[in-house]
């Protein structure tokens, strides 16, 4: 199957897709490659952005769909049913919760998302999760300036790591355990590792263009393609084959989507947020993330993930069920590009940008390795 995949990675692929010396295997889901040197001239860093290594993206997408690296995935042949859209959807209203959402509910995520909540509280939430505070001491122990001193206190490792870092490891914890939950014949881990990551980026990109960051904004990257799992639990069999037809170039996901389940991730997401009464924000996001000109409303918090989900795709942070293609263009010409550019009132430089953040992508990329391994 390797081969068979990377044969048809040509042309314009072989500016995203290159064998390189020193490959590392990723640790679910999350690149091993290092991010460039912020030093490097604009063009360094923008290659070296756009190149990452296809072995990778490939062991992820193998992972999603539980295969081995031998393994054959067959390329399913959809069958129109007319019936198929109405079966779909009445699976979706009867779909309540899935338990990898159970997670934003979660004592410690209701603290941290609080205005003015300080480190005691917060220290207090984590306590009551013994595997969380292992892993918040590990990863503060990890960064410490000082290696001979070891930090043995939530708060101190609280207070070195900052609030915000430390909320994307108490959901990235909670999400996962959830996703190990999930349908039998996929693994999501990798598709939550994104949904985190855009999330993350999608934030960051608010704080550094924004003059009021939005409050909605992580749960909305959080939940951009929550869709995707929607559709797989309704029918994971069906799902599977959808993936697995993207990744062999049939066909763009929301078009086998629709061909397989009769209904697209969009409108299977939209349909679940509302059902279960989530923010105007994070139902405009998830209908619009695809095709951001087309929003009404929230354009600023949909052009972000958007921009973030291309980010975080190309730098291989988790697996979206999908892989950038030929169709996505470069970033600079990216929709979401003009319709932030409108909404900010003023030109932005994303060269620049995407250089500005080459260290924080060096810490998510850190603080997502291995999580999915819980």
């Amino acid at each position: 199957m390797s081969q068979a995949i990377l044969s048809l990675l040509g042309g314009w692929w072989a500016r995203w897709f290159h064998r390189a010396d020193g490959y590392t295997a990723p640790v679910s889901g999350v690149m091993a490659r290092p991010d460039p040197d912020p030093e490097a001239a604009p063009e360094a860093v923008a290659e070296a952005v756009a190149a990452f290594d296809a072995k990778a993206v490939e062991q992820s997408f193998l992972e999603t769909v539980r295969l081995g690296a031998g393994d054959t995935a067959s390329q399913a042949a959809f069958i129109a049913d007319g019936n198929v859209r109405e079966s779909t959807l009445r699976a979706l209203e009867e779909l309540k919760q899935i338990p990898a959402l159970q997670s934003l509910v979660q004592g410690v995520m209701r603290v941290m998302g609080q205005e003015g909540a300080d480190v005691g509280e917060i220290v207090a939430a984590l306590e009551k999760d013994s595997a969380l505070c292992v892993r918040i001491l590990t990863m503060a122990n990890s960064v410490s300036i000082s290696p001979e001193q070891r930090i043995v206190d939530v708060q101190t490792a609280v207070q070195m790591l900052g609030i915000s870092r430390v909320r994307r490891l108490a959901q990235a914890v909670f999400t996962l355990r959830g996703a190990q939950q999930m349908a039998e014949d996929l693994d999501w881990r990798h598709l939550w590792i994104h949904a985190l990551a855009t999330a993350a980026v999608a934030e960051e990109l608010d704080r550094m263009v924004s003059a009021e960051p939005s409050k909605q904004l992580y749960m909305a990257g959080l939940l951009h393609d929550v869709g995707k799992i929607v559709l797989s639990t309704v029918d994971s069999d069906a799902y599977r084959d959808v993936v697995v037809a993207s990744w062999n170039m049939q066909g763009r996901l929301e078009d086998l989507e629709c061909a397989r389940l009769g209904v697209g991730h969009r409108e299977a997401g939209v349909i679940f947020a509302k059902a279960n009464n989530l923010s105007e924000v994070v139902v405009e996001v998830i209908a619009h993330h695809d095709d951001p000109g087309q929003a009404e409303s929230h354009r600023t918090e949909v052009a972000l993930v958007a921009i973030a989900n291309y980010m975080v795709k190309a730098r291989g942070l988790g697996f979206s069920g999908a892989r950038l293609d030929a169709a996505d263009g470069d970033l600079e010409d990216h929709p979401a590009v003009r319709v932030l550019v409108e909404e900010v009132g003023r030109p932005l430089n994303f060269t620049l940008l995407q250089k500005e953040m080459i260290g924080f992508f060096a810490t998510l990329r850190e603080d997502l390795k291995g999580i999915g391994n819980s």
